[in-house]
């Protein structure tokens, strides 16, 4: 029996120093970003154009533009998104579209505002603010671009005729109207003519008492 206990002991010390021998294994390092901060310093250039067109003497965003964004945040979403940081890093990317949107409205660039509706719908992200300055975006695209090309005075009825060029903002298409006071045509009412047929002034009807005014093509 003793003559067992040796030998079982000395099998034991041989089994210990064998795994002494073992090599070490080192852990994986993991690749990429690893934490909020260097996930979002990765995915913020994704709404440059976004940010760009907010500056000062800046067009509107371009269709390509838009397709850019979207697709930048498509991938970023499908590289971060199955992650706690990543999460986070595109959610905060969330909230500075938000603030993006709330400047556009401010400069009245409501294609701008548009895209960042897309974009957080994109992100899967709840704001009713966002909502609504995308429905009122909306609202302004729908009102089309007017040119005064003309007028032409009716002495024997002592009226006037305005010739109007009405341009869809989302479309580009174009149609041409003939309009007198208070005539009302495409959501617009015909209020006032400027001076001696300098421009006119209308009505947005949607937006009940929004008036602008537009000079006659020259």
């Amino acid at each position: 029996m003793r003559m067992m206990m040796i030998i079982l002991g000395g099998l034991l010390i041989l089994m210990m120093g064998c795994e002494n021998l073992l090599p070490e294994v080192e852990e994986p390092v993991p690749e990429g970003p690893q934490t909020k901060a260097e996930v979002l310093a990765k995915i913020r250039p994704a709404i440059a154009p976004l940010r760009n067109t907010l500056q000062p003497g800046m067009p509107g965003i371009s269709d390509h533009a838009r397709e850019q964004v979207m697709s930048d945040l498509r991938e970023a979403i499908m590289a971060y998104g199955d992650t706690e940081f990543g999460q986070e890093a595109l959610r905060e990317l969330g909230y500075e579209i938000m603030d993006i949107a709330r400047q556009a409205a401010g400069q009245t660039r409501h294609n701008l505002v548009l895209v960042c509706v897309d974009a957080i719908e994109l992100l899967s992200m709840e704001s009713h603010l966002l909502r609504r300055l995308g429905e009122r975006a909306d609202i302004f695209l729908d009102r089309p671009m007017v040119r005064v090309q003309g007028f032409l005075d009716d002495h024997e009825k002592d009226d006037t005729y305005v010739f109007l060029q009405l341009i869809d903002r989302r479309t580009g298409s174009e149609e041409r109207v003939k309009a007198r006071l208070e005539d009302k045509f495409h959501n617009l009412r015909l209020v006032d003519i400027i001076g001696r047929n300098r421009g006119v002034v209308l009505e947005y009807l949607r937006v009940p008492g929004l008036l602008f005014e537009v000079e006659a093509f020259r």
